[in-house]
């Protein structure tokens, strides 16, 4: 009996132990296979919604999907006994997709016992909201009309009389517990219904207080401040909306003859006035792009990754404040850039395509058909190119040869005989682009070469000097990466404008471009340049080329590094003063000069 029952433990023992050899190399093989295909950990969940397993593609497409799904789905938002059914979008809630997507534990980047104790216990992916609270205010009033809002006594406009509001009791809609449940629902995926809390409040400025200061305030009021940003302007009007300008009693003693009373823009009036009046000519959405690799190795790009850029609303609101104190007659409206999202597949991921880092931009309004033509085929020969890591790049490699079997139709180059018809007339508009996103990316210029003199339509963005001319092999345009990944190149034509856009890894520098500086200028020589064409008959005489004024230009770029080290340098173009330039017919002898005037500098 002692005997069968110390086998039977035994063979339990063995049984146990092969158990766990089991489990340990089932565990050691999954690890592997994890580790191998960079997958997101076990037990990684978002919601209701299971990431493990997935790949970087496969794990980013399911979390954006789930995310605008569910900023867009109804659900119920009750406050003081009414409902109303919003989406989270309809409150201008907008989730930090780069933030979440960073959370994704994936096999790769973790540490091997991190990888077992994330197996075991699991990882929830948070949200990370954004939302502007003085918007929030606005849209919870508009949607709640009845619920008393407490205000304080105010001054409105009866046609032309000012009269004094008294103020009203009520409530004031408390925020952070709206967010929390949101962050809550969101990070749950559930459509909860959401609860505003409000607290009552008594106006802490009445009429009476208005009456006492009066002449004061009144005299205080300020008549209107110029909002203004670039070449644009708009006015807010006080005179005609006192009832903008909200009042609060000072914090602190007052001096004998100051005013008790600061004076406040109300902050949802103030967002009103600027949805309705400077919203839609100043802001605009980012344009997302979403970059994908093929099995054949081709790259595609689904839209363009526009940078957006919205208004700073509680800068502004500060600012407005300010001036309101100050009586400063104008305010420039602060934007922020809103960056597009860069949706990027793991190969590419892998070799260091992960954030737009510059953008060159040209615009050719004006070029005749052909030159616009030869632009569209120029770029699209850059479009998906890639730079590996410590390459120099070169323009003239890529552009590859220039003639009508490739697509290009004769246009204006500039030549030492005179600006004359040749196949590629325009390429230079695509290497000057080129050479502003290689400028902006902060990248070292191997090779550039200005033109012999200044073209109208390299200044039609930025203004002179920063232009570079291109006939290969020589003159090319070259530049080295020297950022931690490769740059993928985006390049495209809209309309008019022309966009070379970078995509790669930052390493944390920033780019300053100051200029241009114009000084040197020369004017154009009365003497008209004459050269013999056998072509033409004697005495036939045709300008070929029109009468330019020369100058210099000079630009400073500092580039400024992660840990704050600035290097600068100075891009001088010289521009010639060239005369007007004629083809004669005939045995007349050129002057000396005459091939010699200006250097070669085609492709214009």
């Amino acid at each position: 009996m002692i005997r069968g029952s110390y086998f039977m433990k035994a063979f339990l023992g063995f049984l146990v132990s092969l158990l766990v050899v089991f489990l340990m190399a089932s565990s050691m093989l999954a690890f592997d296979l994890f580790k191998r295909q960079d997958l997101v950990l076990p037990r990684t969940v978002f919601g209701d919604v299971s990431l493990a397993g997935l790949n970087r593609q496969e794990a980013r497409d399911l979390l954006k999907q789930k995310m605008q799904e569910f900023l867009a789905k109804p659900m119920k938002l009750a406050a003081r006994g009414e409902v109303q059914e919003v989406s989270l979008r309809d409150l201008g809630i907008s989730i930090n997709e780069r933030l979440v997507f960073e959370q994704i534990p994936f096999a790769k980047s973790t540490p091997n016992i991190k990888f077992l104790l994330w197996s075991l216990g699991g990882q929830r992916i948070m949200p990370q909201i954004a939302v502007s609270r003085t918007e929030l205010l606005r849209i919870i009033q508009e949607k709640f009309p009845n619920i008393p809002q407490a205000k304080s006594a105010h001054f409105e406009r009866d046609k032309k009389n000012l009269k004094i509001t008294p103020s009203k009791a009520g409530v004031v809609p408390i925020i952070e517990p709206l967010l929390n449940q949101i962050e809550q629902n969101i990070a749950f995926l559930e459509p909860r219904p959401l609860l505003i809390e409000f607290k009552e409040t008594a106006p802490t400025v009445t009429a009476d207080d208005l009456k006492k200061n009066q002449p004061a305030l009144t005299a205080a009021l300020p008549k209107k401040i110029k909002l203004t940003r670039e070449k644009e302007s708009w006015e807010a009007d006080f005179e005609k909306h006192p009832e903008w300008i909200s009042f609060e009693w000072k914090n602190y003693e007052v001096a004998k003859d100051e005013l008790p009373l600061s004076l406040q823009w109300d902050a949802v009036a103030f967002s009103q006035f600027l949805n309705a009046a400077v919203s839609k000519s100043l802001e605009r959405p980012a344009e997302d792009v979403n970059i994908v690799k093929d099995e054949n190795g081709k790259i595609s790009f689904e839209g363009h990754g526009n940078e957006g850029r919205a208004i700073e609303r509680e800068h502004l609101l500060a600012l407005v404040d300010n001036a309101i104190a100050n009586k400063t007659p104008s305010v420039e409206i602060p934007l922020i850039t809103v960056s597009p999202k860069v949706e990027v597949t793991a190969d590419l991921q892998d070799q260091g395509i992960r954030e737009l880092i510059a953008v060159g931009h040209t615009r050719f309004a004006g070029s005749p058909v052909n030159r616009a033509h030869n632009i569209g085929v120029g770029i699209a020969k850059f479009n998906g190119e890639l730079i590996p890591p410590g390459e120099t790049f070169s323009f003239g490699k890529v552009l590859g040869v220039v003639d009508g079997s490739t697509g290009y139709r004769k246009e204006l180059v500039i030549k030492p005989e005179g600006t004359i018809p040749e196949y590629g007339g325009g390429i230079c508009q695509v290497s000057s682009t080129m050479y502003r996103a290689a400028l902006f990316a902060g990248l070292p210029i191997v090779e550039r070469r200005a033109h012999s003199y200044a073209v109208s339509y390299y200044s039609q963005i930025l203004g002179h000097g920063l232009d570079a001319t291109v006939y290969p092999p020589s003159p090319d345009l070259k530049f080295k990466n020297d950022t931690p990944g490769a740059i993928l190149i985006q390049a495209y034509v809209d309309g008019d404008d022309a966009y070379f856009k970078f995509y790669g890894t930052s390493d944390g520098r920033s780019v300053a471009m100051i200029g241009p500086v114009i000084s040197n200028q020369r004017s154009a020589p009365a003497e008209p340049l004459l050269v013999p064409d056998l072509k033409l008959k004697p005495g036939e005489k045709k300008q070929v080329e029109k009468a330019h004024g020369g100058f210099d230009a000079l630009w400073q770029r500092i580039i400024t590094t992660k840990d704050g080290h600035k290097t600068e340098e100075k891009i001088v173009s010289k521009y010639q003063a060239v005369p007007n330039k004629f083809l004669v017919g005939g045995d007349l002898a050129p002057p000396a000069d005459a091939a010699t005037a200006q250097p070669v500098n085609p492709f214009e």
